[in-house]
């Protein structure tokens, strides 16, 4: 399931009350009616907040914004609640395997919002291909030898490239650079600069975030600060005043197209490192989860 969703029972029953192949079918018979409240309310909730940060993972990945809007509500999420047999695992992005896109697009130089979108397409089908390779041959076993503290220290890396990443939103400044170190150096350059209506609202942003989470652990920061831009955002008018917005996001569905092969096979090398690397990342931290 989703984040924070709950599948009651599930992985007990789907063997002798459904097919094995459809879990589903097993834990639907024993959902109890009681639960229904708490979990549409979770639902709403986890929705609520994937909108922004999906949003912020395209950014980081580098391809357009509704892509991110996408992959919320394409088959990790509902896929997983029909066939998956784990109620703890989480399905759907995440800031590291955004990262890892991102380098791959990097080092593959690939500039074009368009052609770069096609190609983070193109390396997840193949660490898709690689997990299906997982589960066909039933090596989840090597789960035993991830090290946690490779895994830590990769995402730990992972996470200062997006912080990085996202400093200079925060000041309201452009920064350059071929790698992580550049651009903060860069960054620390350009303060004189920095837009101090952008600097105040990403200052109440993250003391709201991780004020809620040290002194009421129980509400939802990143609910109250979605909820709390939007409305800030209408009644200040902050785009007029200089803070960057989203922007216009199309609407509708996407139109499906097969990823540019001929992409693809030029840089052959790169997707397939990339896809391991996915596969690694999102089997360790799936089962840490688990």
């Amino acid at each position: 399931m989703s984040d924070g969703l709950r599948a009651p029972g599930q992985g007990t029953s789907s063997g002798r009350s459904g097919p094995r192949l459809v879990p589903i079918l097993g834990w639907l018979r024993s959902y109890d009616r009681r639960w229904l409240r708490g979990d549409l309310i979770a639902g709403m909730t986890v929705a609520a907040l994937i909108v922004p940060k999906n949003l912020g993972y395209a950014e980081i990945a580098g391809i357009p914004v509704q892509n991110g809007l996408y992959a919320a509500a394409a088959a990790g999420a509902i896929l997983y609640a029909i066939f998956g047999t784990c109620r703890q695992i989480s399905m759907g992005p995440s800031s590291g395997l955004a990262a890892v896109a991102a380098s791959a697009v990097f080092a593959a130089g690939i500039t074009d919002r368009q052609e770069v979108a096609s190609f983070v397409a193109g390396i997840t089908l193949a660490s898709g291909a690689v997990f299906l390779l997982l589960a066909v041959f039933k090596l989840g076993w090597i789960a035993q030898f991830l090290s946690r503290a490779v895994v830590t220290g990769f995402l730990f890396g992972a996470a200062l490239d997006v912080v990085i990443g996202e400093l200079p939103k925060i000041t309201g400044t452009k920064v350059t650079g071929s790698n992580s170190l550049q651009e903060l150096f860069f960054w620390v350059g350009t303060l004189g600069d920095t837009h101090r209506l952008t600097l105040i609202v990403g200052i109440v942003a993250v003391a709201v975030v991780f004020g809620l989470r040290r002194f009421a652990p129980r509400v939802p920061g990143a609910l109250v600060l979605v909820a709390g831009g939007l409305l800030g955002s209408w009644l200040f008018d902050l785009g007029a005043h200089g803070v960057a917005l989203v922007g216009e996001v199309p609407r509708g569905l996407p139109r499906f197209e097969v990823p540019d092969g001929g992409l693809l096979w030029d840089h052959a090398v790169i997707v397939a490192m990339a896809a391991f690397a996915l596969m690694l990342i999102g089997f360790s931290q799936t089962a840490g989860d688990a």
